[in-house]
């Protein structure tokens, strides 16, 4: 069997209104989709971030692979990798196709040996795995009552945690908004809040100090992602353990922050990791190591079922009697907001019972992508790559 063609597209979906964080408002949601078929007809679906200016730089990592023996995961990872190194394989268009890549791979190994993704990976270790709402961003004028709301509506859905945005009003005002939604879920409900990068380190530390009287479970990115140094500090001098890593890449980009113990939690999403592969190993090692693993999610049914597949076979981070979300058993973010694509591209087959997903079965990634939703929230051109020597063709 070997991958005889990548189509690679950009899907965009308008957002009826929109959200803020700390960073900006969006009234899109986005991702770049690859469909890897082989020449036994054999489909697998795989997807990552970026934007249709990237879609070029992630064509030329894929065509690598044009020809390769799509069973042999770990060999074309290592080849693209290797392929990518000297160019800077970290600042994402090479890692963004990697992980993309790789999703892929497991989809189409698992359907070709009738046997779900995990299986691949080794067997899983649990059937279903718990999740926490992501939601309560900002909304038109900051407004209060609809953060709220929000928060009640979560709860109803029985999701046992939930995680809000921070970080673009007033340390003070901020505060207000997490000790509220906090008074509003009760002692029962985990609340995590996510500065995405906001802060610099003096700042998060006071806003630490704001919230300190009440129970909290995370406080996430509060600096700059790759700004050791502050993320440390605060990590520190936080009473409230610190979370990041959505945006570090691969085992050599994130271990060497464990070590160093630059978060207490750390939340590798699969879209930029470098797939399920590169999950799992920086899972296991983040289990050997002591720290607290809980990947972010933010794409569609398709990196959420590999993710899904990924934890499933992640060991406890410490061996117990029994499976404890959110102090041994990896908890998986589960977004709620608004995302056309996401509520449209795949079967919705991911219903949260009790706060936990269950671990598709099906063959690969165990879902069905509707290429009629693909096609409409395709953007631009569709890149098709056939070749290793040749050009993308564009239809």
């Amino acid at each position: 069997m070997k991958i005889e063609k990548i189509e690679i597209r950009y899907l965009e979906g308008k957002l009826s209104k929109p959200f803020g964080w700390s960073q900006r408002w969006t009234d899109i949601r986005s991702v770049i989709n690859i469909k890897v078929i082989t020449d036994q007809g054999i489909v697998g679906w795989g997807e990552t971030f970026g934007s249709k200016e990237t879609l070029d730089s992630v064509a030329s990592v894929l065509k690598i692979a044009i020809g390769e023996d799509p069973r042999f995961i770990q060999k074309i990872w290592n080849k693209l990798y290797r392929a990518t190194f000297q160019g800077h394989v970290f600042a994402k268009s090479a890692v963004y196709a990697i992980s993309a890549l790789d999703t892929a791979l497991y989809d189409i190994v698992g359907k070709a040996e009738n046997k779900s993704a995990s299986e691949i990976l080794g067997g899983r270790l649990r059937g279903s795995i718990p999740v926490y709402a992501t939601g309560l961003y900002y909304s038109e004028n900051y407004a209060f009552e609809p953060l709220i709301k929000e928060a009640e509506e979560h709860a109803i859905n029985g999701f046992k945690g939930m995680k809000m945005k921070i970080g673009a009003l007033t340390l003070k005002e901020d505060s207000e908004r997490v000790i509220a939604v906090k008074k509003t879920i009760g002692d029962n409900i985990k609340l995590m809040f996510d500065a995405n990068e906001a802060y610099d380190p003096i700042n998060a530390v006071r806003f630490s100090k704001l919230v300190s009287d009440i129970d909290l479970e995370w406080f996430e990115e509060p600096c700059a992602s790759r700004d050791d140094k502050a993320n440390k500090y605060v990590q520190a001098n936080s009473n409230i353990p610190t979370s990041g890593g959505e945006s570090l890449s691969t085992r050599w980009d994130i271990v060497p922050r464990m070590v160093n113990n630059i978060f207490d939690i750390f939340q590798p999403d699969i879209c930029a990791v470098g797939g399920p592969s590169e999950m799992h190993k920086v899972g296991v090692i983040a289990q050997t190591l002591g720290k607290k693993f809980n990947p972010h999610f933010w794409g569609t049914g398709i990196s959420f079922a590999a993710a899904l597949h990924s934890l499933s076979v992640q060991p406890l981070s410490q061996i117990g009697m029994n499976d404890i979300p959110y102090e041994n058993e990896s908890v998986l973010e589960c977004d709620r907001t608004p995302h056309p694509v996401r509520e449209n591209l795949t079967e919705n087959i991911f219903v949260p019972k009790d706060s936990r997903i269950d671990v598709p079965t099906g063959d690969g990634l165990g879902i069905n992508v509707d290429e009629d939703a693909l096609r409409k929230f395709t953007q631009g051109s569709v890149l098709i790559i056939d070749s290793p020597s040749s050009g993308q063709r564009i239809f």
